[in-house]
C-alpha cells in the first residue's frame, strides 16, 4: 500500500505500528517480555516499544486478548496467533511495567 501511493519514506512510517500488531499475535510474545529474553525480543521485533506493549496490554486487562477478539469473531477458536486470559494479560503487564 504505501509503496503506490507515491509518497515517499511512507513505508518507514508503518514500521512500527507493524512490529507491534504482529508481536501482539505472536504465541511466544509471553516468554519474549521476560526479561531474560529481551535480546531474543530484539533480534525478532527490532521496533518493538515495550512502553507501546504496555499501553496495549492494560487496554485489554480488563477481558484478556483472546477473549476480546473472539467476540467479535464467528466463535470458531482458531490457535493462529496469541490468546490470553485476563490473569495472563495482568501478569504481562506487570512484567512489561518492571521493565519500563
Amino acid at each position: 500500500f504505501a509503496d503506490g501511493t507515491g509518497v515517499g519514506q511512507l513505508r518507514e512510517c508503518f514500521v512500527e505500528v507493524k512490529c507491534l500488531a504482529t508481536a501482539l499475535l505472536d504465541k511466544d510474545l509471553p516468554a519474549l517480555l521476560l526479561p531474560e529474553n529481551s535480546n531474543v525480543r530484539r533480534k525478532r521485533y527490532p521496533f518493538l516499544s515495550l512502553d507501546k506493549v504496555h499501553c496495549v496490554l492494560e487496554k485489554y486487562a480488563g477481558t484478556g486478548l483472546g477473549e476480546k477478539l473472539m467476540a467479535r469473531g464467528s466463535g470458531i477458536i482458531k490457535n493462529d496467533f496469541l490468546m490470553l486470559e485476563k490473569k495472563e494479560v495482568i501478569q504481562l503487564t506487570k512484567i512489561v511495567r518492571m521493565q519500563l
